[in-house]
Formats: C-alpha cells, structure tokens, sequence
C-alpha cells in the first residue's frame, strides 16, 4: 500500500498514474476485441484457417459424357446383353460369330466388356459401356489372301546359290521394289503350314530384321496347333517356322465347344441357372498344351473362377471365394 501512496503523493503523480491506468486499459480492451473478432477466422500467425467440413468444395458433378462412369462392380448391362449389341452393331447374328474373348474391364476410368469375335476372314475386336450400352471402341481386320503368293514363295534356285553377287543379283532398290505385302506373307506362311485360310487366326503379324534381312514375324493359330513363322520379305521364302500342337492327344481333330457352352458347363458345375449369374470374363487361352475357356462369374456374394477344356467341356480347375 505504501508503494500505492506513493503514486498519488503529488498532484503531479497522480495525473501520471492515471494517464498511464486509463492507457493499460485501453491495451487490454484492444486485445480482448482483437480476440473476440478477428481470432476466430484466424489460424496460427493471422494465416487463414482451413474451411471447416461444411465449407468444403463440393464434388464435381457427373457430366453426361460421365454416364458410364465406374459404378459399382456390378454394371448395369449383362455381358449376354452387351454382347448382343457388339453383334448388332457388326452385322452378325449370335450363330455367326465365333467368340474367343468376353471380359469386364475398366477403360479410363468406365466398365466396358471388351469381345474378340470372327466371322470367315473377318475378326472384329469390340469395347461396350458396360452401363449405357454404347460402342466405346470397335476395330475390325479382315484377310486377304493373294492367289499369286504361293508362287512368289517359290524363287528360282539360282537366288540361293552362293555365287558372287552381281548387278541382277539382289541390290536393295530391286528388294524393296519386289517385296511381298503382308497379306501375300500371310498367305505364304499358311501355303507352307497346309492350313487353310479360313481356319487359322492370326495374333501377330509386323517387320523385322534377321540377318540383315527384311522379315515378316507372324503368329497364328488353328484350333489344334500355333504356328510361328518368319517369311523373308524381298522372295517370300520360309526363314523360320515352328509349329505346337495343343493338344498332343489321340482324339480326333474337332471344333471347340464355344464359349457360351463353355459358360453352361461352369454354371453347371456351381450348381447355378443363368439368371443367378453375373459374367465379369469368358476367354479362350493356352494352358499346359491345350486350348481352355477361362470363365468368371459372380452370383450371391461369391467369385467363380472356372478353366474349360475347350474340346470337351470338361471342368480342369475352379475356384470360388467370397465377394
């Protein structure tokens, strides 16, 4: 107290010390305004706080083009129904086609069912949205084969004689000018193999070099044997072959089963009608030498997997899990 007296013992003092008074509490209500106004919109150092949840930016809106956007893992269209459309859209009948692939895939961010198919020289390779319905993609090759192309695959003898090159020999203006289309290699390669055209699928099919040499790289397949081949571009001659069986057995050459026969016989198997089922992938693979549909479905909560002998529809290998 005697410290307080002190301040107020002359008039002079006590002016001071209520200057200095009227001053602090002036300071603290500046602080407690600046608290109860400005802090609340404010983080750590006056920086602006974060958005609370509510004032979060809101989610972009699904355009139309988004219509087929990933929905779920059960897409709105069957690939029965989807398939039917890839069909129609191509100009075939379900008993037209042969179909070597169906599938359930994501393609940018959207379900599409991705189909392999052909029909005589014709193979077609189709994406369908799997919620709309609408071709995503479609591509299509169709083989022609040359008449004239087994005999470009004959040259005279005299071309693989080792004697010195000379002027008519092979220079590589002349080799370029006389080269064999990919078409007439095709048609070379399958000369040699005896297969005939409208049995044998090809699956690769692009140039290459060899020794300094311009080559076709081809693959193909019939329902009983793969061939690899590779066709000197300049004469149409067989540089390299090789050839597997897939199925080295003693049955009797047939035709597959077919897929959807392929799919009846899994759901067979599950013990499953159709309409119990959700396809998500129907393909025709290689497995240990023989040709297999590999089939995978969905119905009540669990995954099927399933291998089909593709000749016999027997059931090789199935899985189930749950969902």
């Amino acid at each position: 107290m005697s410290g307080l007296k002190r301040l107020f013992e002359t008039p002079q003092k006590a002016r001071i010390t209520v200057i200095c008074a009227a001053a602090a509490l002036a300071t603290l209500g500046a602080v407690a305004a600046y608290i109860a106004l400005v802090l609340p919109g404010q983080g750590p150092a006056g920086t602006p706080a974060p958005p609370s949840l509510s004032t979060a930016s809101p989610a972009p809106e699904d355009g139309p083009e988004d219509s087929g956007a990933l929905m779920g893992m059960v897409p709105s269209l069957t690939i029965d129904e989807a398939r039917a459309l890839a069909l129609a859209d191509a100009g075939l009948s379900d008993g037209e086609a042969d179909v070597s692939r169906e599938a359930l895939a994501d393609s940018n961010g959207i379900w599409v069912y991705e189909f392999r198919f052909r029909a005589g020289d014709t193979s077609y390779a189709y994406e369908i949205n799997a919620n709309t319905g609408a071709v995503y993609s479609k591509a299509s090759e169709t083989y022609v084969y040359a008449s004239a192309a087994p005999e470009a695959s004959q040259p005279p003898a005299q071309e693989s004689a080792p004697a010195a090159p000379s002027a008519a020999s092979q220079p590589p203006a002349q080799e370029s000018a006389a080269q064999l289309t990919l078409e007439e290699a095709k048609a070379a390669a399958l000369a040699d193999a005896g297969v005939d055209a409208g049995q044998a699928v090809f699956t690769k099919a692009e140039q290459g070099y060899e020794d300094g040499q311009l080559v076709y790289d081809l693959e193909f397949h019939t329902s009983t044997h793969e061939y690899e081949y590779e066709i000197t571009a300049a004469t149409g001659r067989v540089y390299s072959k090789n050839a597997e069986a897939f199925q080295p057995s003693a049955q009797a050459p047939g035709s597959n089963i077919g897929i959807d026969k392929a799919k009846a016989a899994a759901l067979s198997h599950a013990g499953l009608a159709a309409g119990d089922a959700v396809f998500t992938k129907a393909t025709m693979d290689r497995d240990g030498g023989r040709v297999v549909y590999e089939v995978e479905f969905r119905s009540g909560g669990v995954e099927y997997e399933y291998k089909i002998d593709a000749r016999t529809g027997d059931v090789l290998e199935y899985e189930q899990d749950q969902d």
